[in-house]
C-alpha cells in the first residue's frame, strides 16, 4: 500500500469521489483512469498514477470510490514488491502491477527518500517526481 507519510506543507489531501470500474479496491492502492472511471493498475508503470484509493471496498456497478490525488508534495510509504539491490536514496522506482508496491527495474517516478532495506517487503518512503 502507498500510505501518505508526510506532507511538505502540513496539509491533508482532500478526498474526492469518482466513478470506479467494477472490482475490489484497497486503501493505499494507486489507480489509473480507464474509460472515464478510476481503475486498478494492470501492469507495471513508470508514470505517476493520478489517484490513491482511500477505502477497502468492492465496486459492483455505478458506484463512487473515495480517492485523493497523488501529489509531489507528499512522501508516501510502501513496500518493495521484490528484492531490489539497486534501491538507494534518489533512485526512482516504478509502481508494481496492482498499485500496492514499488518495484525496481527501469526508472520510474517514485523517488526514494528513505528505505529500511532492499529486500522484498522492506519499507521504502518516497515522493512522485
Amino acid at each position: 500500500m502507498f500510505l501518505p507519510h508526510k506532507s511538505d506543507n502540513g496539509a491533508v489531501s482532500p478526498w474526492e469521489h469518482y466513478p470506479a470500474a467494477a472490482g475490489t479496491y484497497k486503501a493505499g492502492q494507486l489507480l489509473n483512469v480507464n474509460a472515464g472511471k478510476v481503475a486498478a493498475i494492470t501492469a507495471i508503470t513508470a508514470v505517476t498514477p493520478p489517484y490513491l484509493c482511500m477505502a477497502d471496498t468492492e465496486i459492483k456497478g455505478d458506484e463512487l470510490l473515495p480517492v485523493t490525488r497523488v501529489s509531489g508534495d507528499l512522501i508516501y510509504e510502501t513496500t518493495l514488491k521484490e528484492d531490489t539491490p539497486t534501491a538507494a536514496l534518489g533512485v526512482k522506482l516504478r509502481v508494481a502491477n496492482g498499485g500496492l508496491h514499488a518495484q525496481g527495474g527501469a526508472a520510474g517516478t517514485f523517488e526514494i527518500v528513505e528505505l529500511e532495506g532492499t529486500d522484498e517487503d522492506d519499507t521504502v518512503r518516497g515522493r512522485f517526481v
